[in-house]
């Protein structure tokens, strides 16, 4: 007798075991790590850090890095010298003895530096080193600064693209609604027409947009010294920081460019001081051993240069008149920069009152004309012009106020460069 081992499942425990098979899978599909999404944006922050790690930058690294070795080198006192003579040599006489008929010197010169020379080279290469530094410092913001400017024009000219994308899109419903009235013969040809050349008017621009936007991406690029990315650039447009006026004072101590011409004022002072300790001569000494014809005696002797017609006058006079453009040339800066902190003020706050005041309602209201002009021309209320007309004014709106939000982004970046801040 066989025996039937067959199961038979009632359709109702078939799905309730389904459907708990479906939840084990769900929960094991949650519970599995997903894969690490990379991020494909690059925000202002992202570029200037590449900037700071270009090559670019690692020019002014090793500039230092010159001048720290010239501190080391000022430091060094002169070397002693070695003198070896021999006198009244006579090789050609049958009876020359050279060990009793010559005399021989061997001695030490040694050049003692006075005055302080050599603190005062020190000093000088300290000085220069202080004027290096401050020139990277004063460098590395200059470039930051272009590269947020590059920054900021390169995402205005991207949105005024995605803006163009827009309004042909808008344009393409416009066509395929009056194509739709032209086969239901409620429209005339000449209205598809029309609206079919405002479409290609409105690629042309679109390719001009994008070509910019590609240009203003790759200069971008080319500011921060970095190789090109096809990443989008993620910061957005209209956030901007408030900015409150700043004392002069701590402004004129934190400003790269006035540091770096206080570091020179110093570096020729320095100089100047080095080149008068110049004009003063140092004394070789010198000492060791003479034999004179047979005899053994010591060797000594003092050289010194009498100063009466070089003493360094045209280097001195040199130094001093590089010390008097210093001097004048920050004071010009710190004038300068009085002027360009007050010109950057007054351009981010009407820049931000633009902005914030009269692009808001701009906006606005070039909306509402074109919603208002849009459900006219579908109840038949208005022609084709005039819903063009007022697709186009809701576009230029929109282009004027990507590029005032970008003027002011740009403003922000041009005053906290005047207070000497990094943007």
């Amino acid at each position: 007798m066989e025996t039937d081992s067959t199961v038979c499942v009632s359709p109702s425990l078939r799905s309730h075991l389904l459907r708990g098979i479906g939840f084990l899978l769900l929960a094991a599909c949650i519970a599995s790590p997903l894969p690490a999404q990379t991020a494909t944006g690059l925000s202002l922050h992202d570029v200037v850090q590449k900037a700071l790690a270009s090559p670019q930058v690692a020019v002014l690294d090793s500039e230092i890095a010159q001048v720290q070795a010239g501190i080391r080198q000022a430091g060094l006192g002169p070397n002693p010298k070695l003198y070896l003579s021999s006198e009244d040599i006579a090789p050609w006489s049958r009876t020359f003895d050279f060990a009793n008929q010559t005399e021989d010197l061997g001695y030490i010169g040694q050049t003692i530096e006075i005055a302080g020379k050599r603190g005062k080279r020190v000093d000088l290469a300290r000085a220069r080193l202080d004027l290096s530094k401050a020139d990277r410092t004063l460098k590395v913001n200059q470039l930051i600064g272009r590269v947020t400017l590059a920054y900021w024009t390169a995402v205005s000219q991207q949105r005024i693209v995605n803006l163009l994308n827009e309004d042909i899109h808008a344009v393409d419903e416009i066509v395929r609604y009056n194509k739709e009235r032209l086969d239901a013969g409620a429209a005339r040809g000449v209205d598809l027409l029309r609206m079919q050349i405002e479409r290609d008017r409105l690629a042309i621009t679109l390719e001009t947009a994008m070509r910019d936007a590609r240009q203003a991406k790759l200069d971008l690029f080319k500011q921060a010294g970095i190789e090109s990315s096809d990443a989008a650039l993620i910061d957005p447009l209209d956030a901007v920081r408030e900015i409150q006026p700043a004392d002069i004072s701590v402004i004129l101590e934190q400003r790269s460019d006035i540091l770096a011409a206080r570091a020179a004022v110093r570096a020729a002072e320095a100089d100047l001081r080095l080149q008068r300790a110049n004009a003063i001569p140092d004394p070789d000494f010198f000492g060791g051993y003479k034999r004179n014809t047979g005899d053994n005696t010591a060797y000594a002797g003092l050289q010194i240069s009498l100063p009466f017609r070089n003493r360094n006058q045209g280097e001195v006079e040199r130094a001093r008149a590089a010390v008097t453009s210093a001097q004048a040339q920050l004071a010009a800066l710190e004038q300068q920069t009085k002027t360009e902190v007050e010109q950057a003020y007054s351009g981010y706050t009407a820049q931000r009152d633009i902005v914030q005041k009269t692009v808001p309602d701009m906006r606005q209201r070039a909306r509402v004309n074109l919603q208002t002009i849009t459900e006219a021309y579908h109840l038949g209320g208005t022609d084709l012009l005039r819903l063009i007309d007022a697709q186009r004014t809701e576009f230029d709106v929109e282009v004027t106020a990507v590029r005032a939000m970008a003027q002011l982004q740009q403003a922000a970046t041009q005053l906290l460069l005047a207070y000497g801040v990094q943007p």
